[in-house]
């Protein structure tokens, strides 16, 4: 499948083989390559009556679900951003740069201090919010839409946690490649659907969410779609991240819907709330931090 190429979605975003069923959840169908294995939901971003996906209108639900605000504005998150920050600087320590979906602006405000930073963030509500708390040069917009208020061309581009929710990510590594100057430097985040966590899970892993992920890429599909999309992979990492308790007990009372284990965490969430607001670490290797050069 050539980058750029119109997608099928039910053919697999890595190799192109023909996709297999593999689960159902949240009614909706998971499938998987029987080629590479990468995990694809054929259906794509859940989408509103009006076209739009769920992360677009402003204070969308996917902003308001419970818990979700002690994932967005916690002080993990912050934390997470200065974990990146410090990985980008690993391998470049100045220049331009462009960090695709967003958000809060957490990223823009920890590596402002070395890059001249800008961000594109599909959601107004937080756009808005993160100039008005960060002061950072953030747009609404996305890899596939640069606003004209940001510059052509950019010595590195970060998108954190973006791929696994892209319908077209081929597509979307491309408009990368794109905006990138000569050498220029990509840096992305995503789960690891070859880890150790997803292989002993299975169809329980936490990042098995049809919902917000619809294509979730092992290390090797991962670097196999970079070099399609000319770029070659320089390093590799894993992060951790800090999370409220009560935010780890909703995902996992969503994402266990269907599982006689839901009402534990029922009872887990009946827990005083200093106790519900403590944070805990949660490392399992499996989510992917890369760096690669465009060739």
């Amino acid at each position: 499948m050539r980058c750029g190429a119109i997608v099928n979605f039910s053919h697999c975003a890595v190799c192109g083989a023909e996709l297999v069923p593999w689960f159902e959840r949240l009614g909706r169908g998971v499938s998987r390559c029987p080629s590479c294995r990468h995990i694809q939901v054929p259906a794509g971003i859940v989408r509103l009556a009006n076209g739009l996906s769920i992360y677009e209108p402003e204070h969308a639900e996917v902003f308001k679900g419970e818990g979700n605000i002690d994932y967005y504005l916690d002080d993990g998150t912050q934390s997470a951003a200065l974990t990146k920050a410090a990985f980008v600087r690993r391998f470049v320590r100045s220049g331009s740069l462009l960090e695709v979906g967003s958000s809060f602006g957490h990223f823009l405000a920890a590596i402002r201090s070395s890059f001249d930073a800008y961000g594109v963030e599909l959601n107004p509500t937080a756009v808005e919010w993160s100039r008005s708390t960060f002061n950072v040069r953030n747009f609404v917009g996305s890899v596939y839409q640069i606003p004209p208020s940001v510059p052509s061309s950019f010595d590195v581009i970060a998108a954190w946690d973006v791929i696994e929710h892209l319908d077209e990510p081929r597509l979307a590594l491309m408009r990368c490649r794109a905006h990138l100057k000569p050498g220029g430097w990509l840096f992305l985040s995503t789960p690891d659907a070859g880890s150790l966590a997803s292989r002993v899970m299975g169809r329980r892993w936490l990042y098995h969410d049809p919902i917000q992920h619809v294509n979730l890429f092992s290390r090797a599909n991962l670097a196999r779609v970079l070099r399609d999309c000319g770029f070659r992979v320089e390093g590799h990492t894993y992060f951790g991240r800090r999370y409220r308790l009560k935010y780890v007990l909703s995902r996992l009372e969503y994402l266990l819907a269907d599982h006689p284990g839901r009402r534990v965490i029922g009872v887990l969430k009946r827990l005083p709330g200093r106790m519900l607001q403590s944070s805990i670490t949660v490392k399992m290797w499996d989510v992917m931090g890369v760096a690669a050069r465009a060739d």
